[in-house]
């Protein structure tokens, strides 16, 4: 019960401890379980790789345009050969600025989100961050088609979108099992 008895004892009972659980976990062959990835291309590219990397692209390569350069620039990448200026030239002032506005709020969102999906990637499970990869996929897939498309100056531009939405839905329901 001295200082000095503690000093020694505790940290050898803390050895002990340790050894004996590792001894146990190596007895009882406890190992962290491995995801082993369902598809794999060429490269070793697993569809859990093609749902983050896909994600990532859409997040990024439409987030980006549609916060540094609002409607103007999204909607003329987006909408190649269509006549945006032309279509806009029906608009008031205030119907542009608030277009742009939201496109601008969009973009960021859309950053963010990808910013989130890559930073979750390395501390969430397997199974529920590709569940989640996969229902959005799907809500956005679903909002193209039945929201974007309909109303849509390029329709075709939203079921291509859609259309890459469902691929990587099905990449990331392979990536759960």
């Amino acid at each position: 019960g001295t200082p000095d008895a503690d000093r020694v004892y505790m940290p050898t009972l803390k050895l002990a401890a340790l050894a004996l659980l590792a001894s146990s976990t190596a007895a009882l062959k406890v190992e962290k379980p491995v995801v082993k990835p369902v598809l794999k291309l060429r490269g070793g590219v697993s569809a859990g790789d093609v749902i983050t990397g896909g994600a990532l692209f859409l997040s990024a390569s439409v987030g980006l345009p549609a916060l540094a350069g609002g409607s103007d620039a999204l909607f003329m990448i987006n909408y190649p050969g269509f006549d945006w200026a032309g279509y806009q030239a029906k608009w008031t002032a205030e119907s542009k600025s608030y277009l742009d506005t939201m496109t601008r709020f969009f973009g960021g969102a859309l950053l963010l989100a990808g910013a989130l999906q890559y930073y979750a990637k390395d501390v969430m499970a397997a199974k529920p961050y590709y569940a989640i990869l996969t229902v959005t996929q799907l809500v956005f897939a679903g909002l193209q088609i039945f929201f974007a498309a309909p109303t849509a100056a390029m329709p075709s531009v939203h079921y291509v979108y859609a259309g890459m939405n469902a691929v990587l839905a099905v990449a990331g329901a392979m990536a759960m099992i």
